[in-house]
């Protein structure tokens, strides 16, 4: 059995609207999470201010396509954009925001590999999903 993080690692922001989460993996993995620690201080900062402001925007505030987009509407993945990053979530009944992988951009356009990246947060949405019904998600 992995050993999955403790809840005080996965979140992010408790926000007065919304709360915001890393997503872990079935191996305890928190992707994301490994992006954001890896990125200048500069680009934290600027991660972690946009998800005070997510977190803290009352329902129905409409966010800038610069800020905030979605990516995939059939399955509701959206991109928080910081600088030149990308982390894709999605939102959850409960008010969660659950923030499941990130990339560089590395063009106007979503290249190959940034679609890839896409593909990946859609199935960690899904497997995320599963095990939230399950009642496995959330053990600690």
């Amino acid at each position: 059995m992995p050993n999955y993080p403790d809840y005080d690692d996965v979140l992010i922001h408790p926000g007065r609207y919304l709360t915001a989460e890393w997503c872990y993996t079935t191996e305890g993995e928190m992707p994301a999470q490994a992006y954001y620690d890896a990125l200048a201080e500069v680009d934290q900062d600027r991660f972690d201010d946009m998800i005070r402001y997510l977190c803290e925007a009352r329902p129905g505030i409409l966010l800038p396509k610069t800020f905030y987009r979605i990516e995939d509407h059939a399955n509701k993945i959206y991109a928080l954009k910081p600088r030149s990053e990308r982390f894709f979530n999605f939102m959850t009944a409960g008010a969660k925001v659950i923030i499941t992988n990130a990339y560089h951009k590395h063009s106007q356009q979503m290249t190959k590999a940034d679609l890839e990246s896409l593909k990946i947060a859609v199935r960690y949405k899904h497997d995320y999903l599963n095990r939230v019904k399950e009642g496995t998600y959330y053990e600690n």
